[in-house]
């Protein structure tokens, strides 16, 4: 049976799903077969082109890559994206999701992820979860959390009151989502997801309307299959310490990884950054990867230097490590010619 990983992007997003694809086809299970759909409005051809190369016969004989143009049934639905809202970085490919369960009749299950993610070795191991009676297994976004440890906080009222959670800690982020397609598509009919979405001004968008309409048929999973950074001290400080302890001991071998917080292709010292970037050396877009990040860093000035010298120092990714992801970027080019 083929496993189905589902992505929604535009062109700007390519180039982070390269560095995705390439960890899928570098870990994927030898002896299964995948399809990974990649559902977008109007991706230009020659971006799609480039992204078909990494799946040739000569590098995955078991990955196909499908582009799945979503512009018909994405027609006459607004969303508020794109800075008309309180989630301005937002746009409406987030929305495309909503989609999938009707889209892909195909399958009884999909595994969704966003653009940002890296795979790590056991990833796949996440395909053999049971989801009977549950409408998707999603993993806690305890980043996203840590106002509700607070029961008088405003996200806390708001998850109980507008999302109608018993509990507002039971809430999940979207970017890694095992979906039950086959139970999705008898609760809920065609197009009612996105018209649940654009029907009023969620705060976290398409991400609280699936904790809305699928609450109480969730299966939460451990932070291994979501391992995403602690954006930062109040955060880590509300989280009760059994919770942040879970956290700690999961981050020792996450399977699946989320740069949701800080960006590893923006800014030095993101947690996971060299996996990241030992993969980004495997994407046909390396080089414009690689270019961005030298600019960010170079447009900080001199604090620059210094700072790669202290990464250098305490052992962690420096501009050794980017090297030598450039090494392997120009063998692999020179193997192709």
């Amino acid at each position: 049976m083929t496993r189905c990983v589902i992505v929604s992007m535009n062109e700007k997003y390519a180039l982070y799903f390269s560095v995705l694809l390439a960890s899928i086809i570098e870990y994927a299970e030898l002896g299964e077969k995948y399809e990974v759909v990649v559902l977008h409005d109007g991706l230009p051809g020659d971006c799609r082109e480039r992204l078909s190369g990494m799946v040739s016969k000569e590098n995955s004989k078991n990955i196909l890559l499908r582009f799945l143009d979503v512009h018909r049934p994405m027609e006459g639905y607004q969303f508020f994206v794109n800075g008309t809202s309180n989630r301005a970085y937002l746009s409406r490919e987030a929305y495309f999701r909503l989609l999938a369960p009707h889209l892909l009749p195909e399958y009884e299950t999909a595994l969704y992820l966003d653009c940002d993610i890296v795979v790590n070795p056991g990833w796949e191991e996440i395909f053999a979860t049971g989801l009977d009676g549950y409408l998707l297994a999603g993993i806690g976004d305890i980043w996203g959390n840590w106002e509700c440890f607070d029961k008088n906080s405003k996200l806390y009222q708001y998850r109980q009151s507008e999302l109608e959670l018993e509990n507002p800690l039971d809430y999940f982020n979207s970017g890694v989502m095992l979906l039950n397609l086959a139970l999705m598509r008898r609760v809920f009919r065609e197009g009612e997801l996105l018209e649940t979405a654009a029907s009023k001004e969620w705060q976290k968008h398409d991400q609280d309307v699936l904790n809305r309409v699928c609450r109480g048929k969730v299966l939460f999973l451990d932070y291994r299959w979501n391992m995403i950074e602690c954006p930062g001290r109040r955060a880590k400080e509300a989280v009760p310490p059994e919770e942040y302890r879970k956290y700690e001991a999961c981050r020792k071998a996450p399977r699946i990884i989320h740069y949701a917080s800080r960006k590893p292709w923006i800014v030095k010292g993101v947690s996971f950054e060299q996996d990241f970037w030992a993969m980004a050396a495997r994407s046909v877009y390396f080089q414009e990867l690689f270019t961005h990040f030298i600019e960010e860093q170079l447009s900080q000035g001199s604090c620059f230097e210094e700072k790669a010298f202290e990464s250098i120092r305490a052992g962690k990714i420096g501009v050794k490590f980017i090297v030598r992801c450039a090494l392997m970027w120009a063998r692999r080019m020179l193997k192709r010619k």
